[in-house]
């Protein structure tokens, strides 16, 4: 009875002509159908939850035939002829299809599909090889898709790429991983710092560099060698190295954290790592290996034109006709925007030395002496191994660190200079790595040795002026940082080469002379002094000796200009609100005082302040009328204030001095008073900086043009100024070499063909083309020439006379004959 019952229970779903029907509000329900399905299923899970059941276990079956098959061989099968068990190409396709299904469907039905999560991550890792390309990409894009739809979190889903980046041996998929991982990162750090997350992501950066730094033994090679090197070429290290880099350029991570990760892997024995993480402290922020990441866009020195054309043609290839002259425009543009951009990674890789070091990450390394002992250490036993480049980036790293932390590394200088050779590649690099590298706090028996090796090695008659003047540039900056490092006898020969006929080895000679003369004129003859040296000698000046801190702050430089400055704005305020009133006269009772200025008392009981003479007990001077300027009033009442001041503090001090007590006999110099007067009463900003370093350069500009004693000081304040301006964008100090210090001014060459045609090009903008002025000239509208002008100019179609008719042949000898008679006649 009760079956007879539930079969006659009625039902919305029938069946007609082989469809299955619910009802006609609900539509057409064909689950071989899976996007239509999809559609249903979301607007309301709850009524279809059956139909999902269905398609859930078809999946699962699937998937269990699947993964029981893989590393399985079929039985009785030899081993050349060894073959794994594998869905055909339906069955592939349609377990996407319900992958791709089950995955959208996952927040409608979350306790059905709990394990999917747990299925697709062992899918990509456990059986990533003997996937399918299509199958891995759709496996991906289900898990990015859970971690939009708030099925999984960042953590799952972080965890299972990482491992990906490894094991994918699709670039276009590892570039699809590393883009989903970076914007993820991005998004939950957008409003606030997500800390958990970024402290877990980075312990498994952590790990992923560690695990590639020892052997099975437990060692730490210095370098892998070749044969290994390949073996381990998509290292996990190497992508956690450009996720950090990444992370850092974006300036989400900008800790410590980030900065002890890629110091660590700056001693990783992999190559390729260590070269990642030695360019990211040298400010290459991997704009050559992440080009793969930009999916097409093109770089800011490209300008936008560019960009355009080339997405114009795309564009014009989609929806136009296709033909060989538009893929020859499309390639011909493609190629050009490559060039352009290896020609900007060229501009970046010479940008390297001169001021786009990474000096924020440097700054933050937790143990400078120990990281830069480590790396000296990797540098040393991976010598035979490492290349030439490698060792020229280690070296430029290891200069930084020393001189921004002022670090001791004895057998740094030791290294260097079996590379000091006028021939050697890269060797304006290292010049400059050593002058870096120095600082006041060096020992002058490793610096001594170094100079007088660049002496013998540059600066002798046997080579070019341009290796002289290098030579010299290159002890002159190392004798800027240390000043004792020179020998007297050596500092006399190399001021000799002031009188040679180049003039970059005239400039460098002096260059070094003024320098001593400014340090420690002592080393120098009495000829060479100078009249500044010969001074400072005579005052008893004294020389800094070594160890002493040269950046301890006696003053503010430029802090006088910046009040003197302050003082006049402020009086032309004053003048500009005292503009258009008028001062009442005293011919009226002026009982109440206010009928004008008074006159101010210096008494010492008023305490410096200024009253109004309402008191003819106070005060008997009778008032004054004054017909004055209220702008002139002001400033004169000021000065009678400052005056009023100064004395009563004279006063005080007097006083002080009658009771005993110990007063300072040296008087106040006038940086100290500014010192006092301004910067005590007011905070400095970054903007009063700024204006006090582009008064410093306003000031030694005039000085200069002024001349006189101090003309040559001042000429080179405004030099040092004008340098400091150039390499850092501003007007202050800068302490990084260039390789254009150690190069020093040197003639023009002459131009490459490249260089050549660049010129051209720019000379030829603004400019017409060069053509036919036909049918433009003297007009207003410029035109075409007429079909009849165009007929003169086309070539006739003759017919050869071997082939011509008969008939045309007697036409032409009938003429000929008829001009002929007609020329005999006339």
């Amino acid at each position: 009875m009760g079956k007879a019952a539930a079969q006659a229970r009625p039902t919305a779903v029938f069946r007609e002509n082989g469809l299955v029907h619910r009802s006609k509000a609900r539509g057409l329900l064909d689950t071989s159908n899976l996007p239509a399905l999809q559609n249903l299923l979301k607007r309301d899970p709850a009524a279809y939850e059956e139909e999902f059941l269905a398609q859930w276990n078809q999946y699962e079956s699937l998937r269990r035939i699947y993964a029981s098959g893989i590393g399985q061989h079929i039985e009785g099968a030899t081993d050349a002829g060894m073959q794994t068990l594998r869905l055909s190409k339906e069955q592939q396709d349609q377990f996407e299809h319900l992958l791709t299904f089950v995955a959208h469907l996952a927040p409608s039905y979350p306790k059905l599909t709990a394990p999917l999560p747990d299925h697709i991550a062992e899918l990509l890792l456990t059986h990533h090889a003997s996937l399918s390309p299509d199958l891995r990409k759709t496996c991906f894009r289900c898990m990015s898709l859970l971690r939009s739809r708030g099925v999984i979190a960042d953590e799952t889903l972080l965890r299972t790429l990482f491992p990906l980046l490894s094991l994918v041996s699709s670039s276009e998929l590892r570039t699809a991983i590393l883009s989903t991982i970076v914007q993820n990162l991005k998004q939950a750090n957008r409003k606030t710092k997500d800390v958990r997350l970024n402290r877990m992501v980075q312990g498994l950066l952590f790990g992923m560099v560690e695990r590639g730094m020892s052997d099975a033994e437990g060692n730490v090679p210095a370098v892998l060698r070749p044969g290994e090197a390949e073996l381990k070429g998509r290292s996990e290290a190497l992508w956690a190295v450009r996720i950090a880099a990444e992370m850092w350029r974006r300036r989400i991570w900008t800790d410590e954290r980030t900065v002890a990760l890629l110091a660590l892997a700056c001693t990783h024995p992999h190559p390729k790592v260590q070269g990642s993480a030695v360019r990211f402290f040298l400010g290459d922020l991997h704009t050559a290996e992440n080009a793969e990441n930009s999916d097409g866009e093109e770089d800011s020195d490209e300008g936008p034109s560019q960009s355009v054309d080339v997405g114009r043609l795309k564009h014009q290839r989609k929806v136009g006709k296709k033909t060989k002259a538009g893929d020859r425009r499309l390639k011909l543009a493609q190629a050009h925007a490559k060039r352009r951009r290896k020609e900007n990674e060229e501009k970046a890789w010479e940008k390297v030395d001169k001021d786009s070091s990474n000096m924020a990450a440097i700054h933050l390394l937790h143990d400078p002496q120990t990281f830069a002992e480590r790396v000296f250490e990797n540098l040393l036993r991976g010598d035979k191994r490492h290349p030439l480049e490698m060792k020229v980036r280690i070296v430029q790293l290891l200069s930084r660190v020393m001189g921004i932390h002022r670090l001791i590394v004895l057998s740094f200088y030791s290294y260097l200079a079996k590379y000091f050779m006028p021939h050697q590649l890269h060797i304006t690099l290292i010049l400059v790595s050593l002058a870096q590298s120095v600082h006041d706090q060096t020992p002058t028996d490793v610096l001594t040795p170094a100079i007088r090796k660049i002496a013998y090695a540059f600066v002798h008659p046997g080579v070019t002026v341009e290796v002289v003047a290098a030579g010299i540039n290159t002890i002159r900056e190392v004798c800027r940082r240390q000043p004792w490092c020179m020998e007297e006898d050596l500092l006399h020969d190399l001021v000799e080469y002031r009188k040679s006929k180049d003039k970059g080895v005239s400039a460098a000679s002096r260059g070094l002379m003024q320098l001593y003369r400014e340090v420690n004129p002592a080393l120098l003859r009495r000829a060479d002094r100078g009249k500044s040296g010969a001074m400072a000698m005579q005052e008893g000046k004294q020389v800094l000796q070594f160890g002493e801190d040269r950046r301890q702050v006696h003053g503010i430089q430029g802090l006088d200009l910046l009040e003197k400055q302050l003082e006049e704005n402020q009086d032309e305020e004053d003048e500009e609100d005292w503009d258009g009133w008028e001062v009442e006269s005293d011919s009226g009772d002026d009982s109440d005082g206010s009928g004008g200025w008074i006159n101010v008392t210096s008494d010492d009981e008023d305490n410096g302040h200024v009253f109004s003479d309402d008191s003819d007990d106070e005060c008997d001077e009778e008032k004054i009328q004054d017909t004055r300027p209220a702008s002139e009033k002001v400033r004169e009442a000021r000065k009678l204030r400052r005056e009023t001041q100064k004395q009563k503090q004279e006063c005080d001090s007097d006083e002080e001095d009658q009771e005993g007590v110990a007063v300072p006999t040296a008087p106040a110099t006038e940086s100290e008073d500014a010192f006092s007067a301004l910067a005590m009463n007011r905070i400095l900003t970054p903007a009063d900086f700024a204006k006090m370093n582009e008064l410093r350069l306003k000031a030694a500009e005039e000085a200069v043009k002024t001349g006189g004693a101090l003309s040559a000081t001042a000429r080179r304040e405004l030099e040092a100024l004008q340098a400091a301006k150039k390499r850092t964008g501003t007007s202050g100090t800068s302490d990084v070499v260039n390789e254009s210090d150690i190069l020093g001014p040197r003639k023009k060459v002459k131009a490459t063909y490249e260089e050549r045609m660049k010129s051209i090009e720019t000379g030829r903008e603004g400019r017409e083309k060069f053509g036919s002025r036909k049918g433009k000239k003297n007009k207003d509208v410029a035109s075409s020439s007429t079909n009849r002008q165009k007929a003169r100019g086309k070539n006739f179609h003759v017919r050869s006379k071997k082939n011509a008719s008969l008939r045309e042949k007697s036409k032409r000898l009938r003429k000929h004959i008829t001009e002929g008679k007609k020329a005999r006649n006339s």
